[in-house]
């Protein structure tokens, strides 16, 4: 294919070097013909040299001239050099089932179905760290070891456009956002090779890069927002009263923790009492702490920092479990190596649940108890 290309390519130069008349021969060819005259002074006979059509003869024009017209549900069909014919609607179709497909499956962490999705030579690679994971096994490995590693990691994929090349290959340009369990989120933009082999469309590569779009407005502290608000405890032998509120510009949620014993029978401190979230005057506060909850992107984890009325203070750490949250403290100062974990859970839009130890080193810190929202 290559040498008469190069070939039909030098016979077009040597028509146009030495001069020549043309015309159009019933089978498609434009017949070139050297002039006579510039032959017999080069001693030669004329011939005639054979060039392909490379832009077709003018033609008519009419407004009335019919188009095809693409039937509903009937796929179209491409042809490619004369290979095989594409048919771009059903394969479409298809592939946007497989991704469909895949999505659920990694969704349901199940690491065989998602493994499956990838030809056995499929391969992976992050164009911006050079990493290549090749080989069906190798993508397995990776996925066991993310869903292990964190059960809640939730993936979001978004088709831009699928390009069939033939009718067992086609190109699909997308992005995916995944979030994972401790309120971090990564995603990139990619472009894939799907294959159809044994009946089916697999992945046979994927080429991807980090989204920085998610870098600008990733805000891991939005899953806790149900937290801001004033909440209070009900429950016999304590009064407890939260109000937590974002500090300027979100970057912190501040959490205001008062305990007072309860002398008298529970009851719910109104607006009409004083500034709601604040134990009335004549209740004996015990005592009084500041949390506050940020983001540490170096760790990327979820970290507090809590601050007694009696000058103690504290370090905490925030994993999600499940629809929970277990937070791990650790005492400083006088308090060092002493350590207390507790549990903090949304019930519903007005009920916070809060398990672990009341007693010891955990006595000083957050209330353990049941919250409801008495204010915004």
């Amino acid at each position: 294919m290559q040498r008469t290309w190069w070939c039909s390519v030098a016979a077009m130069m040597v028509a146009t070097a030495v001069g020549c008349s043309s015309g159009w021969d019933d089978r498609g060819f434009h017949s070139a013909r050297v002039e006579p005259e510039l032959v017999a002074r080069a001693g030669r006979s004329p011939v005639a040299v054979l060039v392909p059509v490379v832009i077709a003869g003018p033609r008519a024009f009419s407004r009335d001239t019919p188009r095809p017209v693409a039937h509903r549900g009937e796929p179209r069909r491409l042809a490619v050099g004369g290979g095989a014919p594409i048919a771009t609607a059903a394969a479409e179709t298809e592939i946007a089932g497989m991704l469909a497909t895949y999505l659920d499956d990694f969704n349901r962490h199940d690491v065989a179905a998602v493994a499956a999705h990838w030809s056995e030579d499929g391969e992976n690679v992050d164009l911006v760290t050079g990493d290549v994971t090749r080989g069906r096994d190798a993508v397995e490995g990776v996925f066991s070891a993310l869903f292990a590693d964190d059960p809640d990691a939730a993936m979001k994929l978004e088709v831009e456009a699928i390009h069939p090349v033939r009718h067992d290959v086609a190109v699909v340009d997308g992005t995916t956002t995944v979030d994972f369990g401790d309120g971090d989120r990564a995603g990139s933009r990619f472009s894939a090779v799907v294959v159809r082999k044994e009946g089916r469309w697999v992945l046979e590569t994927v080429r991807e890069s980090a989204r920085a779009d998610l870098e600008a407005t990733e805000r891991p502290l939005d899953q806790l927002e149900w937290l801001v608000g004033t909440w209070q405890d009900l429950g016999p032998g304590i009064a407890a009263t939260t109000t937590c509120f974002w500090s300027a510009g979100r970057g912190f949620l501040i959490r205001s923790h008062a305990v007072a014993e309860d002398r008298d029978e529970p009851r719910q401190v109104s607006a009409e009492e004083g500034i709601p979230g604040l134990l009335p005057a004549d209740d004996a506060v015990s005592r009084e702490v500041t949390e506050i909850i940020g983001w540490d992107p170096e760790a990327r984890l979820v970290r507090s920092w809590l601050f007694t009325s009696e000058g103690r203070f504290a370090e905490g750490t925030w994993t999600r479990d499940g629809k929970a949250w277990r937070v791990r403290v650790e005492g400083r100062g006088g308090d060092a190596g002493r350590f207390s974990e507790c549990t903090v859970s949304r019930l519903n839009a007005g009920e916070i649940a809060v398990r672990g130890e009341s007693s010891g080193f955990a006595e000083a810190l957050v209330p353990v108890c049941d919250f409801i929202r008495v204010g915004q």
